[in-house]
């Protein structure tokens, strides 16, 4: 009889919690509005989460351990007596809910009050409450194997417990709760120890495994403890000619087969999770993680490669779609803001300038550089490359002048002026190759300002890009009067250069905000162009090659569902990619990408909402990485 109960017992888990994980897959698949859509992430699928999952996963959890007590005791019908009963578990979880939630908000008072005082209080508080949550754990027991409902079940369960709280409270802890606390500690991100499909399905398999193990567990455990509550009135045992309960003959019916069958049930969720991943019809997320922490430059996709990262002193080539697998390149130069930036070739060349010189290392990775540095950058404080559709190098630069060494001849670079009393002059550099021997140097003019950062909030940013007609165009932000200022050429050849602020009026060639917005400067523009500055500005912005706008947005990381939070420090951030049709962004598609943690300093702790860098190609896949390279992020089919 014990074999039988167990296998009753698994035929019931099976019934209840093999359909739950299968309408968690097929129910993600429908799209709903302010829900995390389902996923693949490192190769796992990733449900939908929100409110509603969070409510019906403990009603079904409840439901299941119910139904198991009631095979294990063995009661008939014990899936339809479980249901019914429902209504009276549920109440028992609320009131144990409530319970904690009490607790909680009375700790926290005692902790803004008096924080040497918490260990008394809750010290205090483990006593009642710990009668309480065991009171309210044999409700559901009860109501399954006696009968009883509402009000009469939990004043039996109050009864019953007299005098054997604490054993009961022990067993219940060991055998209720931390099962449970275990399994959703082992089971909350599974995503992130998984590095392919294979592993997410043996992921997935393991966890429904897991949890029909600790809701039998906890189902023995509660039954125990039912047996062992004075003056229960004891379902009276069946008589020799009554039938076996319905649990008992559906194992008989299946005989030996319904263990093996059982199991057989629990791999339908996994085989669905690996097909639908085997399908490509949702978007993938992959994430790999770093402990150390480097200077990101620039990213690229090019054709043909893998995405390329580009930091201070190397770059790493991904050698696979996933950037699971690099090769590194070391530099001879060293790249940091505002002196320096990255470009890339369409054959996937890398350009990097930093410290007045220019090296570049071509498809075959063998590397050149202007040893001795570049000339023409001599004297600047801000300098920016890119390359022209025809493959030439173009340079930025800007240097602070003073007023009084304007001179007839051109401009002087001269010492640092007090804020606002000096000017910026911009120049464009065109050069043949890495050495720039014979430069091409125009100048479109100068703005009031300084490049001195006051306060690190805004610092300079020098930007150059070629437009849709192959007209050179330069962004400069001055920390000093918080402004962009544009240069921009009329003809190819850069005829007729002029520079001006993009807040000032309108001239004749000037680039719009929105057309300085295809050209992915919005790092520059900050929050100028189609968001406002609320906080809410992207972290990184893309055009995708299909049209619209891919963007990167931090957003505070709230778990699903209900929570409590204790402490007042600023919520981890999470990273989400948003799928938009323009910049403006008002109906945008989000993906979660991975969580932010806030940055700790002695002064205060803030949210790490910081620059990002992106990048897509021509399938539009993307590949995006945080400022210090801790989330290397690539997302396929968005």
């Amino acid at each position: 009889m014990p074999i039988l109960r167990r296998s009753a017992a698994l035929t019931t888990l099976v019934l209840v919690l093999v359909p739950w994980s299968l309408l968690r897959v097929l129910g993600g698949l429908i799209p709903l509005p302010g829900v995390d859509p389902i996923r693949v992430v490192n190769g796992m699928i990733v449900p939908s989460g929100g409110v509603v999952g969070a409510l019906v996963e403990p009603v079904v959890w409840a439901w299941a351990v119910t139904a198991a007590v009631g095979a294990l005791a063995p009661v008939h019908r014990p899936l339809r007596r479980a249901f019914r009963a429902l209504p009276t578990v549920g109440a028992a979880l609320l009131a144990g809910a409530g319970t904690l939630l009490v607790a909680f908000l009375l700790l926290g008072m005692v902790l803004l009050a008096a924080v040497e005082l918490v260990g008394v209080v809750a010290a205090l508080l483990a006593l009642p409450v710990g009668a309480f949550l065991v009171r309210f754990a044999l409700v559901p027991p009860i109501a399954v194997l006696d009968g009883l409902r509402g009000r009469a079940a939990f004043r039996a369960s109050f009864v019953g417990v007299r005098g054997n709280a604490l054993g009961l409270g022990v067993a219940l802890v060991f055998g209720v709760a931390a099962p449970a606390v275990l399994y959703g500690w082992a089971f909350a991100r599974p995503e992130e120890q998984v590095t392919d499909p294979l592993l997410g399905v043996l992921a997935w398999l393991l966890r429904d495994a897991t949890l029909i193990a600790v809701v039998a567990l906890q189902a023995q455990i509660l039954l125990v403890a039912h047996r062992n509550l004075p003056g229960r009135s004891w379902l009276p045992a069946r008589g020799p000619g009554e039938p076996a309960p319905a649990a008992d003959r559906l194992t008989r019916r299946l005989g030996r087969l319904a263990v093996p069958l059982g199991l057989a049930a629990v791999l339908l969720p996994a085989g669905l999770v690996g097909g639908v991943v085997a399908a490509e019809r949702l978007p993938e997320v992959t994430v790999n993680t770093s402990d150390r922490m480097h200077k990101m430059i620039a990213v690229a996709w090019p054709a043909e490669r893998g995405p390329i990262l580009v930091g201070q002193t190397w770059f790493e080539d991904c050698l696979d779609d996933t950037c699971r697998t690099r090769r590194r390149t070391d530099l001879s130069v060293t790249m940091y803001e505002p002196y320096g930036e990255a470009a890339f070739g369409p054959d996937g060349s890398v350009y990097a300038l930093g410290e007045y010189a220019l090296e570049k290392c071509d498809a075959e990775r063998i590397c050149r550089s202007s040893k001795g540095g570049l000339e023409a950058l001599r004297g600047s404080q801000a300098a920016a490359i890119t390359l022209s559709p025809a493959g030439e190098i173009l340079l930025a630069s800007a240097t602070e002048v003073r007023p009084a060494d304007l001179g007839p001849d051109g401009v002087r670079p001269a010492a640092p002026a007090p804020d606002g009393a000096g000017h910026v002059e911009m120049k464009l550099i065109r050069c043949p190759d890495v050495f720039c021997a014979t430069p091409r140097v125009t100048s479109p003019g100068r703005v009031k300002g300084s490049l001195r950062d006051r306060g690190g909030s805004q610092p300079t940013r020098l930007l150059v890009r070629v437009d849709a007609s192959g007209r050179p165009v330069v962004a400069l932000r001055s920390p000093s009067a918080g402004g962009v200022s544009v240069g921009w050429c009329a003809t190819l050849d850069c005829a007729q250069p002029e520079v001006a602020p993009i807040d000032g009026p309108r001239r004749p060639g000037m680039p719009t905000p929105e057309e300085l917005a295809l050209l992915d400067v919005g790092d520059v523009l900050d929050c100028r162009v189609g968001h406002g500055c609320d906080g809410s500005e992207p972290l990184a912005t893309v055009h995708r090659p299909q049209g619209g706008v891919w963007d990167v947005v931090a957003e505070p990381a709230h778990p699903d569902g209900l929570y409590v939070r204790l402490g007042s420090g600023p919520w981890p951030d999470r990273a989400v990619l948003r799928v938009c049709a323009d910049r403006a962004c008002r109906e945008a598609r989000g993906i979660p990408l991975v969580e932010i943690p806030p940055v700790h300093t002695w002064w205060s702790d803030r949210p790490a909402r910081e620059r990002w860098l992106m990048a897509v190609d021509g399938d539009g896949r993307m590949v995006a990485t945080d400022p210090y390279g801790l989330h290397v992020v690539v997302v396929t089919r968005p």
